[in-house]
């Protein structure tokens, strides 16, 4: 089968989103389809890259770091029409839905497309359950997906997004799947010691990990906020915040205000290549985010065998099983009371970290691109 997969984020724009489509694309090529990715180059000019082809762009206004493009008879796209995919998969609902829509026309082939982000939340916070903006959320939602044969959701959470309401008939359920090898690389007890010490770690010192885009709706400042009082039951612990974006300002303000500029560390933006380092590098992982679909931070804490301990979302289902793999809080109390118990007792974390490693199974590549691959085939022998 002769795959096509459209994006706005990918290798330039590294994130949950691309994380997943790389995934995509290992497990297609393992069972033997033809796979390419079109997207938005980091330039203002078109070039190729093996099978990955990157139409002229510049900057999105209404996002960092995503980027625009107006092109529709650019070579690379026509060249892709001649290769004539089966199937093209739209990751996201930007220019990749514009590409993907001019290939589609011209070969005559149905597209499948992947909601990957709660624009209701992103968009109104707070406000996106009163009934104005449901209606409007599905509206848009009605219009963008029209053309889509499926729908796909990583999670049932993303399934009951008024975004998808007009189109719940085609929506089907697929979590995200990552590249395992990526995240299961181990260091020695030496280097573990030595990359710790080269951010101020010692070994008797227990830490907390957060791997995200640094941005209001990942609740950061919750996390942060929770640390001083965990300091007074547990006092070796410290906050390894690995990431960039636009709320890293106000989180080291609030750092330097708690006095706590000896127990937070902030990495900055790594690249996607050693990210695990930092996974290993820390103990449990901690997030106080209720904005993920599907995060893939989770997957890659999982796989790195760390337990995790996050606020409830409904995200977590089949991810975080509480008191097996880590702990789901609520409440202040509650997050203080599972840390102490995961940072005070060595037996029953690393436990639960073989439990997460474990689980990780579930969503390699070539599962998601099982399950990725029975929709493709209902979809192209319904056409």
């Amino acid at each position: 089968m002769k795959i096509l997969i459209t994006t706005d984020c990918y290798v330039y724009n590294m994130g949950g989103i691309t994380a997943s489509v790389l995934a995509l694309c290992k497990g297609l090529r393992y069972y033997g389809h033809e796979v390419k990715v079109l997207g938005s180059s980091n330039k203002h000019k078109s070039f190729k890259d093996g099978d990955n082809y990157f139409i002229k762009s510049f900057p999105a206004f209404y996002y960092p770091d995503m980027r625009i493009s107006f092109a529709k008879r650019d070579p690379l796209i026509r060249e892709l029409e001649e290769w004539k995919p089966d199937i093209i998969h739209v990751q996201t609902e930007g220019t990749a839905l514009r590409f993907a829509k001019v290939i589609m026309k011209h070969c005559k082939i149905p597209i499948v497309m992947t909601c990957h982000t709660d624009y209701g939340h992103f968009l109104f916070g707070k406000r996106k359950n009163s009934p104005p903006v449901k209606a409007l959320a599905s509206f848009i939602g009605g219009i963008l997906y029209k053309k889509a044969s499926k729908v796909v959701a990583p999670s049932q959470k993303a399934s009951e997004f008024p975004f998808l309401r007009k189109v719940k008939d085609r929506v089907v359920v697929i979590p995200n799947g990552m590249e395992l090898e990526k995240y299961r690389k181990q260091f020695s007890d030496e280097e573990r010691h030595e990359f710790r010490m080269s951010m101020g770690i010692d070994d008797n010192t227990v830490v907390l990990v957060s791997v995200s885009r640094i941005s209001k709706e990942k609740n950061i400042r919750e996390i942060i906020s929770f640390l001083p009082k965990l300091q007074e039951k547990f006092k070796d612990v410290k906050l390894l915040v690995v990431g960039d974006g636009p709320d890293k300002e106000y989180l080291e303000k609030m750092t330097k205000e708690l006095n706590l500029n000896d127990s937070i560390i902030f990495t900055g933006r790594i690249p996607s290549k050693d990210v695990w380092q930092y996974y290993a590098a820390g103990d449990v992982f901690v997030s106080g985010s209720t904005f993920e679909v599907h995060s893939m931070s989770y997957l890659e804490a999982l796989a790195d065998g760390l337990p995790l301990l996050c606020r409830e979302d409904e995200a977590l289902k089949g991810v975080l099983e509480h008191g097996e793999n880590g702990f789901i809080y609520h409440t202040e109390e509650e997050y203080l009371d599972y840390a102490y118990k995961l940072l005070s007792n060595d037996e029953l974390r690393h436990g639960m970290a073989n439990c997460s490693y474990n689980k990780a199974e579930e969503f390699s590549s070539e599962s998601f691109a099982s399950s990725a691959l029975k929709v493709y085939d209902e979809v192209i022998n319904n056409k």
